[in-house]
C-alpha cells in the first residue's frame, strides 16, 4: 500500500509540474498536506498570505489554473488544516502562514517560481507572466494590452470602483503598488486616501495611473546613490520663517521657475534671482537659520520617482537674457554762425557792432534712442522624439 501511495504521489507531482498541463500557473501545495502550528497541533483555519518576492506587496493568487478567479487574501485552511488549491502566476514570491489567531507559523521569501520552458526546450513566454507589477513597457501601438494598462491618467480599481481605464479584480496588485509607492499628487485616489491601501481597495475606490501622455522618461537624480545634480542644483542657504527671500551660497545653475526644497520643506518656485538672493513664490515655512540644505529642481522634486515637470516651450524674461550692449553710431554735427564784432563809433553819436569772421558752434550729440524690437513669443524647447504608448503591468 505504501509503495502504491508513493507511485500515485510521484505521478501527481509530475502532472502538477508538467509545463504542458500548467501553462498559465503554478499550483501551490500540490499535495494537500495539512499545516501544523509551532506546537505541533493541527492549524485549523490557518491563514496564507502571498506577496511579491522581497516585499510586503500582496500577490494576487487564483482559484483556477487560467488565473481568472482570484482568491481573497488571506487564503484560509479548512478544519482539516489544509489550504485549498492556490494557483500562482509565474513570478518569485513570498508566503506567510499564520494560525487562525495570527501567530506566525512560517514566513518564506524569495521562493523561485520561474516560467517553465516549453516541451521542446524553447518557445515564448506570455508577456503578462515575465513582468512584475509596476514594470513599464512602450510600444508603437495604441490599444489595450493583456496584463497591462495604459499610462493615460485614467483610473483603475475593483469591478465596483468605476475605474475608467480598468475596473477588474486583476487590477488589485497595481492599485496597491501605486497607492503604496506614490503620493496623491502623483497617483490621486478618488474620495481621498483612507487608513490603508488595502482598505481603499476594499472600499472600491479608484486610483489614477500616472500619465505619460506627451512625456519622455528621465532618471531620478539620486536613484539610490549620490545625487548627480542634473535635474536639480544642491547648495546651502539662509532662510527666514515666513519670508519668500532666500540667500544661497551659490546661484550657479539656478533658473527662474525652479522648485525650492529647503531642509525638506517645499517652498514654491523661484520668481527672481539677484546675485545670490532668491525670491520665491511662497513663504518658507521652516525654521529660521543659515546652513540649510537647499535643493532647486526643474521638477517638483528630482529625487521622487513619478514626479513630473518641464515645459514644451519657454518665453525668456529680460533678466534671463545674456548681458550685452547695443552699438550706436552718432558722429555728432555742428551749426555755423557769425559772431558779433567790437563796437565802433558812428556818426550821430551811436555805436555799431562790426561784423566778424564766420565760425562754428561746439560739437553736440543728437539724443538718439534705440527702439524695442521682438514680440516676446515663446520658443520651442522640445527635443526630437518618437511617440510611443506606455503601459504599466497590472
Amino acid at each position: 500500500m505504501r509503495q502504491w501511495t508513493r507511485i500515485v504521489l510521484a505521478c501527481f507531482l509530475v502532472l502538477a509540474a508538467s509545463p504542458a498541463l500548467a501553462a498559465s500557473a503554478t499550483l501551490y501545495n500540490p499535495v494537500p498536506a495539512p499545516i501544523y502550528d509551532t506546537t505541533g497541533a493541527l492549524a485549523r483555519g490557518a491563514k496564507a498570505y502571498f506577496y511579491a518576492a522581497g516585499t510586503s506587496t500582496p500577490l494576487t493568487v487564483y482559484q483556477d489554473a487560467a488565473l481568472t478567479t482570484p482568491w481573497t487574501s488571506p487564503v484560509s485552511a479548512g478544519s482539516n488544516g489544509v489550504i485549498p488549491p492556490v494557483y500562482l502566476p509565474y513570478a518569485d514570491y513570498r508566503v506567510r502562514i499564520t494560525t487562525f489567531t495570527g501567530s506566525v507559523i512560517v514566513d518564506a521569501d524569495n521562493i523561485a517560481n520561474p516560467t517553465p520552458a516549453s516541451g521542446g526546450g524553447g518557445g515564448s513566454t506570455p508577456a503578462n507572466q515575465i513582468f512584475n507589477t509596476g514594470y513599464i513597457i512602450a510600444t508603437m501601438g495604441t490599444g489595450a494590452l493583456d496584463g497591462f494598462v495604459r499610462m493615460n491618467g485614467r483610473t483603475i480599481g475593483s469591478a465596483s470602483s468605476g475605474g475608467t481605464e480598468r475596473a477588474n479584480a486583476d487590477a488589485q496588485n497595481l492599485f496597491l503598488y501605486l497607492c503604496s509607492n506614490l503620493d496623491d499628487s502623483i497617483a490621486a485616489m478618488g474620495g481621498g486616501r483612507g487608513a490603508s491601501c488595502a482598505a481603499d481597495w476594499a472600499a472600491n475606490k479608484a486610483i489614477a495611473v500616472p500619465s505619460m501622455q506627451g512625456r519622455v522618461q528621465a532618471g531620478v537624480d539620486d536613484m539610490g546613490s549620490s545625487a548627480v545634480n542634473i535635474l536639480q542644483v544642491s547648495t546651502t542657504c539662509t532662510a527666514t520663517n515666513g519670508s519668500p527671500t532666500v540667500t544661497v551660497t551659490s546661484a550657479s545653475g539656478l533658473g527662474r521657475a525652479m522648485y525650492a526644497i529647503i531642509d525638506g520643506v517645499a517652498t514654491g518656485q523661484i520668481n527672481s534671482i539677484s546675485g545670490t538672493t532668491l525670491t520665491l513664490s511662497a513663504n518658507y515655512a521652516g525654521s529660521t537659520g543659515a546652513g540649510k540644505t537647499c535643493r532647486l529642481s526643474f521638477v517638483p522634486n528630482a529625487q521622487t520617482a513619478g514626479a513630473a515637470g518641464g515645459n514644451q516651450s519657454a518665453t525668456m524674461t529680460l533678466a534671463e537674457l545674456a548681458a550685452h550692449n547695443h552699438g550706436v553710431t552718432d558722429p555728432g554735427h555742428a551749426h555755423s554762425y557769425t559772431p558779433a564784432g567790437a563796437n565802433t563809433a558812428a556818426a550821430g553819436g551811436f555805436s555799431m557792432a562790426s561784423v566778424g569772421a564766420s565760425t562754428n558752434t561746439g560739437s553736440s550729440t543728437t539724443g538718439v534712442t534705440i527702439n524695442n524690437s521682438g514680440q516676446g513669443l515663446p520658443s520651442s524647447i522640445v527635443q526630437p522624439v518618437r511617440l510611443m504608448t506606455y503601459y504599466i503591468k497590472l
